[in-house]
């Protein structure tokens, strides 16, 4: 870990869990589809980045569930870590993380899953050693989109705001991360559904195109990367 450092990197957890979905989305599918429901767009835009209580708790009042509402945590969470176990980092997560490493930055994960499973998660895949904070959905009163988590993440790394960066892969998680006053990068594979990104969020294809900043070279503008980007359009 890198206790010194003054500039400072905020990972989500879906930006570097490998998959053709967000992990979050997977999850919330399968629980959907184990009450006869199914997910689109409207959902996932309206709960993706949630803590795993407000979108089981969102899930029960819009469904009509009548099971208890821990019965049901029990069960997203049981689902959340099959999900997990099945999923490695992303290739390029590694040398991300280790460029960031080197480089002087402090870096941390602010994701709405829990700490603990997070934890398990980075330290299952060799990462947790290069992780200097994690900050989980139950650290924090108010989840994504507020900027809570990420004022937290930014207090807990000792950086000024000016010298952190977000990496996100929700647009809640984006809008938390712009409202705590920190440069953030949406990352928007080939594949994964297309979202209306803030205009201040610079996109990216991989974490690949982070090592110039990790790095410390010259990154390309956000005007250049908007326009190399046309597909980033609002969802339906």
């Amino acid at each position: 870990m890198n206790r010194f450092a003054r500039r400072a990197i905020f990972f989500d957890l879906d930006t570097i869990a490998a998959g053709s979905e967000r992990v979050t989305r997977q999850v919330f599918r399968k629980f959907a589809a184990a009450f006869g429901r199914s997910a689109d767009s409207a959902d996932f835009a309206a709960l993706d980045g949630s803590p795993a209580p407000i979108l089981v708790a969102k899930a029960k009042r819009d469904w009509g569930l009548a099971q208890k509402l821990d019965e049901l945590l029990r069960l997203h969470d049981a689902m959340m870590d099959a999900v997990l176990l099945a999923l490695s980092p992303a290739p390029e997560a590694s040398a991300a993380f280790n460029a960031a490493s080197q480089n002087g930055w402090k870096l941390g994960v602010v994701t709405s899953m829990a700490s603990a499973r997070s934890r398990a998660w980075l330290g299952r895949h060799s990462l947790a050693a290069l992780v200097d904070i994690v900050i989980g959905g139950g650290d924090v009163c108010l989840g994504k989109p507020e900027p809570e988590p990420y004022l937290m993440a930014l207090a807990r790394s000792g950086c000024p705001r000016d010298a952190a960066l977000a990496v996100e892969g929700s647009l809640a998680g984006a809008r938390s991360a712009l409202a705590a006053g920190l440069r953030t990068f949406g990352l928007a594979p080939e594949g994964w559904e297309p979202i209306a990104w803030p205009e201040p969020v610079r996109l990216v294809d991989t974490l690949d195109e982070l090592m110039p900043e990790l790095t410390g070279q010259r990154f390309r503008t956000g005007a250049a990367l908007r326009r190399a980007r046309p597909r980033a359009v609002a969802l339906n």
